[in-house]
């Protein structure tokens, strides 16, 4: 099996779907936990899917947090350390587009989040011990040293690439949904600090254009990381169209 050799992207990050936003007794739904405007309830950034496009949030709302309704009360209430640690977040639907958030963006289901193993070291749960029994060869303290081995940025990188995108879309065989399994199984290149570097750089540099001026084209740099992914794969020039 081609790349068989590499590790997945699981193998570095945890990765699970955000909140849903709603009671499962239907006393409320997400609408009546959001807000345009920060408040005293609505007191925490919250994006979903629709508001992100590669290396940029678009839109900010706000989400009723620490009252006895959420997260209490959630559905699926996930855990904090989910948003409060540096992750990437893609989309669930259509082409795969990330981004970076180190701000403590929370979100919804609409959205998978991809958090580094070694930045959940003391964190304990069910969700991680499921995540780890049920998708991993590995143990815990061996998914966080091969954690160590990556930047989370090289990651993105990585992920938001042409090539990545051509990996998941042969795993989702025709499926319009971007499932955590999906992603959690696309195999990453092992890169030297070098290569890492080169990637991370372009990454920044497209974070901060698209920060200042959301508008602006990132495209040749984003074409740099793709060619500099395309060599970690050895996908020759001959077949990257």
């Amino acid at each position: 099996m081609r790349y068989s050799d590499m590790n997945v992207l699981g193998d570095y990050c945890y990765i699970s779907k955000g909140m849903c936003l709603f009671s499962e007794e239907g006393d409320f739904k997400k609408s009546d936990l959001l807000s345009d405007v920060k408040d005293a309830i609505h007191c925490r950034e919250y994006v979903e899917g629709k508001n992100i496009e590669k290396y940029l949030v678009r839109k900010i709302r706000f989400v009723e947090y620490n009252t006895y309704r959420s997260p209490a009360l959630l559905s699926r209430p996930t855990f904090p350390e989910l948003y409060s640690t540096p992750k990437i977040i893609f989309n669930i639907l259509g082409q795969m587009t990330g981004t970076y958030d180190d701000t403590g963006l929370m979100h919804n289901n609409s959205l998978n989040a991809c958090v580094l193993w070694k930045d959940l070291h003391n964190i304990d749960n069910k969700s991680i011990q499921s995540s780890i029994k049920r998708y991993s060869k590995y143990s815990r303290e061996e998914l966080e040293k091969i954690s160590e081995m990556v930047n989370i940025k090289y990651l993105l990188g990585v992920m938001n690439s042409k090539y990545a995108d051509t990996l998941l879309i042969n795993m989702r065989g025709g499926d319009y949904h971007i499932y955590p399994e999906h992603v959690r199984n696309i195999p990453i290149p092992v890169a030297t600090e070098a290569q890492q570097l080169a990637i991370i750089k372009l990454v920044d540099e497209i974070l901060f254009i698209k920060k200042t001026t959301p508008s602006a084209n990132t495209q040749k740099k984003e074409a740099e990381i793709d060619a500099l992914v395309y060599e970690l794969y050895g996908v020759k020039e001959e077949d990257r169209k």
